[in-house]
């Protein structure tokens, strides 16, 4: 990976060449540089444009890194948001009089996520409960959104790919050599159209396993918008 160096700091950067008139620096919230130059364009010259723009690319990653420390820890009490779907809502957290584990239970009712428990107190019991809602809800949603998006990829030779949830800190989703397709159960957070992209994303990597012109292309022909979705679901990371 190409790489800058101001001051002390050393800043590496994506490098991806394709058919456009201009270069494109950009930082993402997870504190990537990417860059895009025009074909033909001399990686010394490239190199010497991120150079010009280092001390704003270390206020752009200063600037992620100090919106990820201002995100609140989750209480797990009633009132606070949760988002399913790119919509967006309200905890409230019910003390049942008796119960069993087996009667605990978490589930969306109009506007509100609704969690049973026999302590509502015990906030590691509610977010057990939660953390279980939205992993059965990702593995529900992310099947069926896998099939409409096999259709799509079908014709280039790609379907069906095994899937696997699976946490992850600084990725929506990722792909294994032998073509499983993982995905970050906190995806399910965001409209079904961020969902699509991400596997669509992965899929692609199954015939083109960097972020090669040949994978650009091919994510161009079966997503023309990824980039605008890609910009809504990393801004909202």
């Amino acid at each position: 990976m190409p790489e800058i160096r101001y001051g002390e700091q050393s800043i590496p950067f994506d490098l991806t060449f394709a058919e456009r008139r201009t270069l494109e620096i950009s930082v993402w919230p997870d504190g990537r540089v990417v860059v895009k130059a025009p074909h033909g364009k001399a990686p010394d010259l490239v190199a010497t444009r991120v150079q010009k723009r280092a001390r704003w690319i270390l206020r752009q990653q200063a600037y992620f890194r100090q919106l990820d420390e201002a995100q609140p820890e989750k209480e797990y009490v009633s009132g606070e948001s949760f988002r399913y779907l790119g919509k967006q809502y309200r905890l409230k957290v019910f003390e049942m009089e008796k119960s069993t584990p087996s009667a605990e239970s978490a589930k969306l009712v109009g506007g509100y996520l609704q969690v049973r428990t026999s302590d509502k107190d015990d906030r590691s019991r509610v977010k057990g409960l939660v953390d279980k809602w939205y992993r059965q809800h990702a593995q529900r949603k992310f099947a069926e959104r896998l099939r409409l998006c096999s259709d799509i990829m079908r014709k280039h030779g790609v379907e069906n790919p095994a899937l696997e949830i699976r946490r992850m800190q600084k990725r929506w989703g990722s792909c294994t050599p032998r073509g499983t397709i993982l995905l970050n159960p906190r995806l399910v957070e965001f409209p079904v159209y961020c969902i699509d992209y991400v596997i669509l994303h992965e899929m692609c990597h199954l015939l083109h396993p960097d972020h090669s012109k040949a994978f650009y292309r091919l994510l161009e022909s079966v997503l023309p918008e990824w980039q605008a979705i890609r910009e809504r679901l990393n801004f909202n990371h």
